[in-house]
């Protein structure tokens, strides 16, 4: 009988994403954002995780060094998340003070005009974690 090992990691993540729920289009959502928070999104080259699966991307990196990423769930292909489809946009965080800095940031982004819901997804259990890494050749 042949014997099966399975090499079991667990993955450290030094980021969080955010669930948020909205029915205008990215740019004027990063608008809005701008706008009500005082941060600076720009588009970046859209986030590719296969062939033909793209997705939306504004990025923003403050003077602290936190890092922002804002991702469309829905490409015309498929879902980022397929689990979360109900999901329109994930908020990538990478941020040191996260859990200090957490439920004011949140309450001005659920305060943001034009967004409907916003809430924190489970890294834990998060089965797709892979597609929220970034790999940027200019970086």
């Amino acid at each position: 009988m042949k014997t099966r090992f399975t090499l079991g990691c667990a993955e450290e993540v030094d980021f969080v994403v955010l669930a948020i729920n909205s029915h205008i289009k990215a740019y004027k959502l990063c608008w809005n954002i701008n706008s009500s928070m005082q941060l600076k999104f720009e588009k970046k080259n859209d986030h590719n995780i296969k062939e033909d699966l793209w997705f939306s991307r504004y990025t923003y990196i403050s003077d602290d060094g936190i890092e922002y990423d804002l991702l469309a769930n829905r490409s015309k292909k498929g879902y980022l998340v397929p689990n979360q489809k109900s999901v329109n946009y994930f908020l990538v965080v990478k941020n040191d003070y996260w859990e200090q800095d957490k439920l004011q940031f949140i309450s001005k982004l659920r305060n943001t005009p034009d967004v409907l819901l916003v809430f924190e997804i489970d890294m834990v259990s998060l089965k797709y974690i892979d597609r929220f890494i970034f790999n940027d050749k200019e970086n």
